[in-house]
């Protein structure tokens, strides 16, 4: 499932959480997974209607003094909270963007960083809400509208601050902006670490089929004519990409290729990641090009494919084996032929292999593994099995 998020006319964290609510996420639930990690809390949401209709708000409010909370006091309650791994990882992703982001606004190390507005409760809750609520969801992609570009001042406790917020416009670097003429804030740092780490593509709109649609609203109402708050929708991808074909009558199917450049893995390392990815049943075909990377140094490609709803499972096996810093993502239309499994008389020998069809003709093809095992039995080549052999008929003495 998809998720696409208009930020036309802005996005928070509380926002972006409000718009998961509105699409069916239980708060309810999220405020006793907050509770059983350690961080008591009352989250309250409550239906509203604005200029773009009916949405929802949200609120966070708690009764026990808050300590001042550095980086690592956060990433500690990410680590104790009941989610998958890969939502933790985003969550992980998004604290360390907002750390970034402060160190470089502040000109601090990260690890000195104090969180203010941005490491108030409501925003551990938000980052991690919308991190635990994607995969509550079933979301495994996420694309956005380009980010409204706006000016102004914000008062905080470092004083006057030019709008975008320091923090928030590193966090927007690369990322692309459309001028509205407002003079407010309209993306929080908050917002702004959400769509720098979630986001997969920005785009004008979703692809797909729209399944549910949901709206955030803010604690402010926003200028005029900017009311529309955050609109996020669930799209069902699978129902506008063709499904898998019946290989035995072949035909048009997509099919996800996940690539990355390689220059950091021993030879060891990278042949038990080719053997660890290639043993995958989700994994039809893994290629490994070797080439010359940045630096001179000895590098390749890796490309692995998988079916679109074996994405998530699959990219998370390429990083976890080859420890890239990085994914590429291609979806594919294939043509599979039609073919059908059958025995082959090879050297004498009934072997598994595939019978296919090729422009209205039959051919036969042994399977490679029970060749190389038939001539391992006979002890001797596997050309010798696939090419066959003739005894020479030598002439007689004369």
């Amino acid at each position: 499932m998809e998720l696409y998020l208009d930020c036309s006319c802005g996005i928070s964290g509380d926002m972006t959480l409000a718009a998961l609510a509105h699409l069916g996420l239980d708060l309810a639930l999220l405020q006793r997974v907050l509770a059983e990690a350690g961080l008591d809390c009352r989250i309250t949401a409550w239906k509203e209607t604005r200029i773009a209709g009916p949405g929802m708000r949200m609120d966070v409010a708690w009764e026990a003094p808050q300590p001042l909370r550095h980086p690592a006091d956060i990433a500690a309650v990410f680590h104790r909270l009941d989610m998958g791994e890969s939502a933790r990882a985003r969550a992980l992703a998004c604290l360390e963007a907002l750390t970034l982001a402060e160190a470089h606004a502040h000109q601090t190390a990260p690890e000195e960083v104090h969180f203010h507005e941005v490491g108030a409760v409501d925003t551990i809750v938000d980052i991690a809400g919308v991190c635990w609520g994607l995969e509550r969801l079933g979301v495994s992609r996420v694309t956005a509208s380009p980010l409204p570009w706006f000016a102004g001042t914000v008062q905080c406790a470092h004083g006057l601050l030019p709008l975008p917020a320091p923090a928030t416009a590193w966090l927007m670097r690369g990322r692309p902006v459309r001028p509205t003429g407002a003079y407010e804030e309209l993306v929080t740092p908050t917002g702004a670490a959400l769509v720098h780490v979630l986001v997969d593509e920005f785009c004008d709109g979703p692809a797909g089929l729209l399944h549910r649609q949901g709206t955030g609203y803010g604690s402010r109402p926003g200028p005029e004519g900017l009311q529309a708050g955050l609109r996020a929708w669930l799209v069902d991808q699978e129902k506008d990409q063709r499904p898998a074909v019946s290989h035995a009558l072949g035909g048009r199917e997509c099919i996800v290729q996940l690539e990355c450049h390689l220059d950091h893995l021993s030879g060891e390392e990278l042949g038990q990641a080719l053997a660890a990815l290639s043993a995958m049943p989700e994994v039809p075909d893994v290629l490994w090009l070797p080439g010359t990377g940045k630096k001179n140094r000895p590098a390749g490609l890796l490309r692995v494919l998988c079916r679109p709803e074996h994405e998530e499972s699959v990219s998370m096996a390429v990083l976890r084996h080859t420890h890239s810093l990085g994914l590429r993502r291609h979806c594919l239309e294939r043509l599979v032929l039609p073919r059908e499994s059958a025995a082959v008389t090879v050297a004498g020998q009934q072997l598994p292999g595939k019978r296919y069809v090729l422009e209205g003709q039959r051919y036969l093809r042994a399977e490679a593994d029970a060749i190389a095992a038939a001539a391992a039995a006979m002890g001797v080549g596997t050309p010798a099995i696939r090419f066959g052999a003739e005894r020479e008929e030598r002439p007689a003495d004369l």
